[in-house]
């Protein structure tokens, strides 16, 4: 019987050993005062100081300064809008024709003709811009008319040349109308030979619609209409009188 006891005792002595091994689950699983900490008992004196909590303000992203923006805050700002540097270039086709008068005889140039221009400034305010404009319409191979007289496919061209300002307005959804008041020149060429008229005045008015490709690209179509007025080279010279419409393509950067 005593055997039994002594056997009793050292089993239980091992599974109390054993649990102590294991920690505490709890305080009362701790002797006295004494608290669980972490799976251990300890004196309630001796237990750690919880760990100091971050401040939210030491991870808080610094506040956005008053008044500053990032570049592309500005580069947004701009975007679709009339700003700035301007350059519009176009290429088209349409007619021409000229025509003057002297001694009762009358003369008619005209034909297809193909046009080119090219325009560079800047904005005085945004949907109003200022730039120098270039521009020409030719005609090859133009028809020639004189007193009922015709004659097709001349072996020839006749050019307008002209520059000058140019004013362009937009309006609703992108559409927008440019005046150019221009000095002009007119030039005949034929048989390896030219002439110029001398310089005079011009005007070409023109209406057209964009399509923003890119965040300054706008691709477009335009009609224009255009004049000139000027008078031939030499004594007593006839003015000869010019009238064109072309239509075109345009790409304009804003």
């Amino acid at each position: 019987m005593k055997t039994i006891v002594w056997i009793l005792s050292g089993l239980i002595a091992l599974a109390t050993a054993a649990r102590g091994e294991e920690g505490c689950g709890k305080d009362i699983e701790c002797k006295g005062e004494r608290i669980c900490v972490q799976r251990q008992c300890v004196d309630p004196e001796t237990r750690p100081p919880p760990p100091p909590e971050e401040h939210a303000s030491l991870n808080a992203p610094p506040a956005p300064i008053a008044g500053a923006s990032s570049p592309m805050a500005q580069l947004d700002a701009t975007r679709h809008r009339h700003l700035g540097f301007f350059i519009r270039p176009d290429l088209g086709v349409g007619y021409l024709s000229t025509k003057a008068s002297q001694g009762g005889v009358d003369a008619t140039v005209l034909g297809a003709a193909g046009t080119f221009g090219l325009a560079a400034g800047g904005a005085l305010a945004e949907n109003s811009i200022l730039a120098f404009h270039i521009w020409d319409v030719v005609v090859s191979e133009p028809t020639f008319k004189s007193n009922g007289t015709t004659v097709n496919n001349t072996d020839g061209k006749v050019s307008l040349f002209a520059l000058g300002p140019e004013y362009t307005g937009y309006f609703g959804e992108n559409y927008y109308f440019s005046v150019s008041p221009s000095l002009t020149r007119v030039r005949f060429e034929a048989n390896g030979q030219s002439s110029d008229t001398n310089v005079g005045f011009g005007l070409r008015g023109a209406i057209g619609k964009e399509w923003w490709a890119g965040d300054h690209w706008g691709l477009g179509v335009v009609a224009h209409l255009s004049t000139s007025f000027n008078k031939d080279s030499g004594s007593n010279a006839p003015t000869w009188s010019s009238w064109s419409g072309t239509i075109a393509f345009t790409a304009t950067y804003n």
